[in-house]
């Protein structure tokens, strides 16, 4: 990738090395996050070879002839890749770099936090001759022992460098994952942070080795120093990921993808057929009456878990939590009938899901709610103020699928127009008649799911 053979390149090893001080150093963790050396490392790291190795005051890191790879790997540091927002090529990258430069690196981790109320972070793992892993974890790997007692726990405490040798007994080596590294024969490992202004969501990246007698101290400095301008394309990596991840959250996929691409004036969208669920939560009020505020916010999660598992289990999306009430579309983009049928999959589905919670949740009465499907033509786009804009779904298709759920009391959980009827051929409905909608000028003929 950087111009020369993988593993071509190699480091030139000073003569001092084998002296007592590297010694002491492979046998502590490092005091300061950056040193004054690792910091000339790192200024010297955009520079050309020629002026890194004049500036760091050491023997040439390469030989004339493999300057070109290491050069190409700074370039590529110093500037921004849109492929680095892709965690798992920014990783195969650096990686790929870092074997260019002749680091002997058998596996490497890098720990980058996630902005998303499910997920804590994402774990990329790299090892030799490997494809990258790219692991999502969620919050709750917080406490289990994958987190606990790991040295990444342990960077989240000092935050700072930290290394440690594998070339002990397994008594002296102090997290389990260590000690597996070394069974799979590693004898080195250090741990590095990355900068960043946030006090507990530490990103870092952690490298080991195979090599007998563990990493060089050039190699240290040198790891640390590359991690300085990777630690900045990770930031752009962890902000771009995390402003996905949040509109993703708050406006849904379509939605944000939209945003996204810069459809954000207000008053802006576009017009488009789509198969529009609207349903509302039955009790609430007394519900809200009989619950502690917070007993009562979990019954709504688990309520809203029940209904937004199957609607975008099915290709809808939920635009709108509107207090106990839900407002999604199932976007036409194949024919009618396909997203009408998967839309009442749907809803059949969240009915049982709340029949299931209900039954396995005696304490509390049961959930009931009532669903109505529309087909129609929806504005698709921004309303708000000059400081607050909403992405939704507006029209008279809108209005009348909200009038037909409040006719669910009455006539059944699931209802449905004599529009999207006609899609699903009366899949599984049968007619109840012209029923009269409030703001609607003529009658609509209202199905009833079997």
């Amino acid at each position: 990738m950087f111009g020369l053979k993988k593993n071509s390149v190699r480091l030139l090893r000073p003569a001092e090395e084998g002296s007592s001080g590297e010694k002491e150093v492979i046998r502590s963790t490092d005091g300061e996050l950056l040193s004054a050396q690792e910091k000339a490392y790192a200024a010297a790291m955009t520079q050309p070879p020629a002026a890194f190795h004049e500036r760091i005051g050491r023997e040439p890191l390469y030989s004339l002839s493999e300057e070109a790879a290491a050069q190409e790997f700074s370039q590529w540091l110093a500037t921004y890749d849109p492929a680095d927002a892709d965690p798992g090529l920014l990783s195969d990258k650096f990686m790929d770099g870092i074997s260019q430069v002749g680091i002997d690196v058998h596996r490497s981790s890098m720990w980058l936090p996630t902005a998303h109320p499910e997920l804590w972070g994402t774990q990329i793992i790299w090892e030799k001759n490997t494809p990258v892993q790219v692991i999502k974890r969620e919050h709750e790997v917080y406490d289990t022992k994958t987190y606990r007692g790991s040295p990444g726990e342990a960077m989240h405490q000092h935050r700072k460098p930290l290394r440690y040798s594998l070339e002990r007994p397994d008594q002296e080596i102090e997290y389990e994952l260590l000690r597996d590294l070394k069974k799979q024969g590693a004898t080195d490992y250090l741990i590095v942070p990355f900068h960043t202004d946030h006090q507990f969501e530490q990103p870092w990246i952690a490298f080991s080795t195979q090599r007998p007698g563990g990493f060089s101290v050039l190699e240290i400095n040198a790891l640390k120093a590359y991690c300085v301008p990777l630690s900045w394309k990770a930031r752009v990596a962890v902000a771009e990921s995390a402003t996905r991840n949040l509109l993703q959250v708050y406006l849904g996929q379509e939605a944000a993808s939209r945003v996204l691409r810069g459809e954000f004036r207000r008053g802006t969208g576009s017009e488009r057929q789509a198969v529009i669920w609207f349903c509302d939560l039955r009790g609430f009020t007394s519900l809200g009456d009989r619950l502690s505020a917070e007993e009562l916010v979990k019954v709504l999660d688990q309520y809203f878990e029940c209904v937004a598992g199957p609607i975008e289990e099915a290709g809808g999306e939920i635009l709108k939590f509107i207090g106990d009430a839900v407002l999604a579309v199932f976007p036409i983009t194949d024919t009618e009938a396909a997203s009408a049928s998967a839309a009442l999959a749907a809803a059949k589905k969240a009915l049982r899901e709340l029949e299931r919670w209900s039954a396995e949740h005696a304490e509390h009465p049961p959930l009931e709610i009532g669903i109505s499907l529309h087909i129609g033509q929806v504005m698709y786009g921004n309303i708000g103020g000059r400081s607050r804009l909403d992405f939704t779904v507006i029209g008279s298709a809108v209005n009348e699928a909200a009038r037909v759920e409040s006719l669910c009391k009455e006539l059944g959980s699931l209802l449905a127009t004599g529009r999207f009827a006609e899609a699903v051929s009366g899949e599984g409905l049968r007619s109840l008649g012209k029923r009269e909608l409030r703001g609607v000028k003529d009658a609509v003929e209202i199905f009833q799911a079997r």
